[in-house]
């Protein structure tokens, strides 16, 4: 006798009622009833020739063939579902799913995104802007912006990372805070507060370390984890932020914030834009991916030439 193969139908209703342990949340999840749910496990459990739930009056647990056979199932329905994501994605209605960093997004982004809804009214696109981005491969991202060093971008293997933006660093503050103590030299920073954000190994002891600053107190009295937030403390004169250059550009531009000294940091750490290898040749991700590279680029560049008409202090 030749078995039977149960078809996929069976098996996509016991991976719901099994990992959700409940023949009314599956029924839920798949919009059936739950007598429709139990039928078709039945059905499974005939054609398989082994039970796979213990039904104990309300409790309704695996048993160890059902768990063998969920483990099974869940991986590969998962395989299938992110095959086919990946097809549809390539060949489908085009769609772009970004994930962008809040501060990229808010500040740079958003504000030009009408150019290229303009240039590409075809293409659907999708923005998260959670701080932090998931797993890339599995997240069902196509494209996102990382910071990163050249050694961590060697490490995305099957991923493409092109450098989007370089990063340098500079102390900033509100003006009245610069005019209230009097900061013009690096050591005039000296007992300042400090504004910290997680990013690497203690920033502001890496740009004293970079300046030949001595006796600054880096302790952490204050960290946010937003740039945002960051500079929104350092506006209200909280402390003393590092700017990170050009995107802290528009603050200092609008008078949000003043650029400390006319001395401006390169660090080790770049913002790259990332996609899958197998991607490289989709046009309307390489559309965005163009578009953003030329929007940042356009940032640098302004942000630069408002940097070298400023007066050296």
């Amino acid at each position: 006798m030749v078995n039977r193969r149960p078809p996929l139908s069976l098996l996509n209703t016991f991976e719901a009622a099994g990992r959700l342990g409940s023949f009314k949340a599956a029924a839920n999840e798949l919009n059936v009833t739950p007598s429709a749910i139990s039928h078709q496990i039945k059905t499974l459990e005939e054609q398989l020739n082994f039970t796979l739930f213990r039904r104990n009056n309300r409790n309704l647990s695996l048993t160890d063939p059902g768990k063998a056979l969920l483990e099974t199932v869940s991986l590969h329905l998962s395989g299938l579902k992110q095959g086919v994501d990946n097809v549809q994605r390539r060949y489908g209605h085009p769609s772009i799913r970004a994930h962008i960093l809040p501060f990229q997004a808010t500040e740079v982004v958003i504000p030009n995104l009408h150019h290229f809804q303009r240039d590409n009214p075809n293409v659907e696109l999708r923005i998260e802007t959670s701080l932090y981005g998931g797993d890339f491969n599995l997240s069902g991202i196509d494209i996102g912006i990382r910071l990163g060093t050249k050694a961590l971008k060697d490490s995305w293997a099957g991923l493409e990372a092109d450098l989007l933006l370089e990063i340098e660093v500079s102390p900033v503050c509100a003006p009245s805070l610069q005019t209230s103590e009097k900061i013009n030299v690096f050591s005039d920073l000296l007992g300042q507060n400090l504004i910290h954000i997680p990013y690497g190994d203690n920033p502001w002891q890496r740009w004293a370390d970079a300046v030949g600053l001595k006796g600054l107190n880096t302790k952490e009295e204050l960290t946010l984890d937003s740039y945002t937030s960051h500079l929104s403390a350092a506006e209200q004169g909280l402390g003393i932020s590092l700017g990170l250059f050009p995107l802290a550009h528009a603050w200092v531009k609008k008078g949000r914030l003043v650029e400390l000294f006319h001395q401006r940091i390169p660090v080790e750490e770049a913002y790259y834009l990332i996609y899958r290898s197998e991607d490289a040749e989709r046009p309307d991700l390489q559309a965005f991916r163009h578009w953003l590279q030329a929007l940042f680029s356009d940032l640098k560049k302004e942000s630069d030439e408002f940097y070298s008409s400023q007066p050296h202090k």
